[in-house]
């Protein structure tokens, strides 16, 4: 007789095995074809002016946010590392800033570690892939610990693991750095529940979650928290009894609590700009996108990135999209109207989905739907395991009859789209020219290929639409098979995970960019004009100044990559920093006490006023303005009666300065954005802080000396050793009450005589 148990461990491994080989097929050309998983192609096209290539050839351009905010974000948590071993300060951006600060940036997420020992790009893509993977092995765990099959596992780690919010914000880093802790949160609580223990796996896990990224998509795990928590206490006899309720609820507040303890770190950073820039919730938002919900079928029917997106007329865009795979939808719904289902399931689906159309998507966005498709997932893949024992043939029959009515509609459709092609297309392409902001300066011609895209790849003879369309069939039709009691349900079983498979990866495929490694040793590919431009800045800061936002010029972020100091940037959270005025243009005296030493203006656009500044260089990619009054970054203080004289570093990196004073000066001043976290060292004594000048710059207060002064100034945020106290010490105490339990439960046993 064989061994059930080893069956089902080496069905088990078979199945994360199987899992581990669909993402390295699915992330082919990044692991085998030296690729690097980044929207290259972007700077290459779209991007003034460093594109030379045509606009049309980009393949995705609303994942600029990755050229302009993500990539650089990383490129300077790895250089940092490089130079001085730990994440500190960037000195390219905004005059400098703490890295640690910028909430984009997941500054607690365990990949930035990958950045301490491999080149940058080989950790950039090793940590979105493992991410993808852990998503899609945390579901496998989860669903068998429920008992369900490893086939199915497998379905429903496809349809969590390569969901659309993971691959539409895959450079993002935040949204999946969160959530592929998600299923792996779900185990734990789950367990916790039927043992009625609080455990220490799901306190870690909570944890990595809320380091994986910042405070918005912290609220998605205590809405997955919240989910398993009402499914734990409406199911609880005498639920509406405060005792009951405070029993249920206290390993949720547990596992919670201590989870952000271990997030200290980073919570204590992000949360006071949350407080300070929250905003009121308006009305009704969100009701409007309801149309938007034929996406879950149907992904590419309102359009793709290479076309114009018709989520727009619901107050959305292509980023809205929620997919699981339509297979998986169908099987979900399905399992929502079985009783049996399990109930946390249907909470996670219907409560995420639903407030994706209410006011309260103000502050979760569409991407908190990751949670009902974490509910969509378990309820399909346990919905497909459950057929054996409900069969029913008059289900089937209403499916395919409605789908079939889906699709004619959309044939009938295709075919009047085809016959008034001309009066659309020019109707379309007029209301989108009257709408064109002047940001959008020089998008005319692409938008209205790009508007000719949509009405080409909506048709329902499109071939990607066909092949989702008969992905769709095909899939729900294997499922109907196994729901019949058909014999090969395991070979069935194969056809509807490798149906749902490919509808997600045609989807991830109008999304994902490959390109090739950038030659330079840079995170970019650097510009005959710009080590120019670089000798010209010199050890000065430059500001981009426009009269309006051009979404095609100079994003921010792009020369800080390059080793060129910013006065500006974006990020979410914005401390004081050293900056010039507002009216910058009338007062290069204030600008100079900032550190900035030239402003970069956008050709394309009329060119300002600019008296008082120099104009340096005019040409077809920049215009260059010095400022006459900026005479260095760094300044020894002598009597008050002197002028302060520029002196230059020994060396610099990012966290570190060293300076030799020349004797007599009295304080080191530094055109650089003050922080706490700063301190100087003189003459090779111990470390003291710095002051803050009245323009947030950085002083280094010196005893006046007849022999020259050697300064070394470090970043290093000093609150971290607490920071560590309080992780440490949460970590102990847990230990601790993990091991009290194991000694309470311990069967006692006498001594022998």
């Amino acid at each position: 007789m064989k061994n059930t148990d080893s069956l089902s461990r080496r069905s088990f491994w078979l199945c994360c095995l199987l899992w581990a080989v669909l993402v390295g097929a699915c992330f082919a050309p990044a692991i085998f074809g030296g690729k690097v998983l980044a929207p290259m192609d972007i700077m290459d096209c779209l991007i003034s002016p460093y594109a030379t290539q045509p606009m049309e050839n980009v393949h995705n351009h609303f994942t600029v946010d990755a050229i302009s905010q993500y990539l650089p974000y990383n490129y300077s948590v790895a250089q940092s590392f490089r130079q001085d071993g730990y994440m500190g300060w960037n000195p390219y951006t905004h005059n400098g800033t703490a890295i640690a600060e910028n909430t984009m940036l997941c500054p607690g997420d365990w990949h930035h570690v990958l950045y301490f020992f491999l080149p940058f790009w080989t950790a950039w893509d090793t940590g979105i892939i493992l991410q993808f993977f852990l998503a899609g092995l945390g579901m496998i765990v989860f669903l068998r610990s429920r008992q369900v099959p490893a086939p199915y596992c497998l379905l429903g780690a496809i349809g969590y693991g390569f969901y659309s919010q993971f691959v539409l914000w895959i450079y993002h880093r935040w949204v999946l750095g969160t959530m592929c802790w998600a299923p792996w949160i779900l185990w734990a609580l789950m367990r916790n529940r039927e043992k009625r223990i609080i455990d220490l796996p799901s306190i870690l896990f909570i944890a990595l979650g809320f380091r994986g990224g910042h405070l918005q998509a912290c609220l998605f795990i205590v809405l997955l928290t919240g989910c398993v928590w009402l499914a734990d206490w409406w199911t609880s006899p005498s639920r509406w009894k405060f005792k009951t309720l405070w029993r249920v609820s206290l390993p949720y507040l547990v596992s919670g609590i201590a989870g952000g303890l271990l997030s200290i770190d980073v919570l204590a950073q992000t949360i006071p700009p949350l407080m300070e820039g929250c905003r009121p919730i308006p009305f009704l938002t969100g009701i409007t996108h309801l149309p938007s919900l034929v996406t879950v079928l149907f992904p590419t029917l309102l359009g793709v990135p290479e076309t114009i997106d018709l989520f727009k007329l619901m107050g959305q865009d292509l980023f809205d999209l929620k997919f699981t795979g339509g297979v998986i939808f169908v099987l979900a719904v399905l399992g929502l109207f079985n009783r049996k289902a399990p109930l946390t399931a249907k909470f996670l689906m219907v409560i995420s989905l639903i407030l994706a159309f209410t006011p309260l998507i103000t502050y979760f966005y569409s991407r908190s739907t990751t949670v009902y498709a974490l509910g969509a997932s378990w309820l399909a893949a346990w919905q497909l395991h459950a057929f054996t024992q409900e069969p029913a043939r008059t289900v089937w029959k209403k499916i395919f009859i409605a789908l079939g009515i889906l699709t004619l509609g959309w044939l009938l459709c295709s075919i009047l789209i085809q016959i008034f092609h001309q009066d659309i297309l020019s109707t379309l392409q007029r209301n989108l020219v009257s709408r064109l902001s002047p940001a959008e300066t020089g998008r005319e011609a692409w938008y209205m290929l790009r508007t000719e895209r949509l009405l080409e790849q909506t048709c329902i003879w499109y071939p990607r639409t066909l092949a989702l369309l008969a992905l769709l069939w095909g899939g729900l039709w294997a499922a109907s098979r196994i729901h019949v009691r058909a014999r090969h349900k395991l070979l069935l079983a194969s056809a509807v995970i490798l149906c749902s498979l490919g509808e997600q990866l045609l989807v991830q495929a109008t999304w994902v960019h490959y390109a090739d490694k950038p030659e330079s040793a840079g995170l970019y590919r650097e510009p005959e004009w710009l080590p120019r431009l670089k000798q010209q800045v010199g050890d000065g800061s430059v500001l981009c100044y426009t009269s309006h936002r051009d979404k095609d010029y100079f994003h921010d972020n792009h020369l800080s990559s390059f080793g060129i100091k910013q006065a500006e940037g974006y990020e979410t959270v914005r401390p004081k920093r050293l900056h010039a005025l507002q009216d910058i243009l009338t007062h290069p005296e204030a600008a100079a006490k900032a550190g900035i030493s030239h402003l970069l203006v956008n050709p394309r656009q009329q060119l300002p006023e600019t008296k008082g500044w120099n104009l340096v260089e005019n040409t077809s990619r920049y215009v260059l303005f010095a400022n006459p009054h900026y005479r260095g970054r760094y300044f020894a203080n002598g009597p008050a009666t002197e002028e302060s004289a520029v002196v230059h570093p020994n060396w610099l990196t990012y966290n570190k300065m060293d300076f030799t004073v020349p004797p007599g000066a009295s304080s080191l001043d530094i055109l650089e954005s003050y922080s706490e976290g700063w301190t100087a060292r003189i003459n090779g004594g111990e470390p003291v802080p710095v002051e803050c000048s009245e323009n947030y710059g950085i002083i280094v207060p010196l005893p006046v000396s007849d022999t020259p002064a050697h300064v070394l100034l470090q970043y290093r945020d000093h609150r971290q050793n607490t920071y560590y106290c309080i992780i440490l010490a949460t970590l102990l105490l847990i230990c601790a009450a993990c091991l009290w339990r194991h000694v309470k439960k311990r069967p006692f046993s006498p001594p022998l005589r």
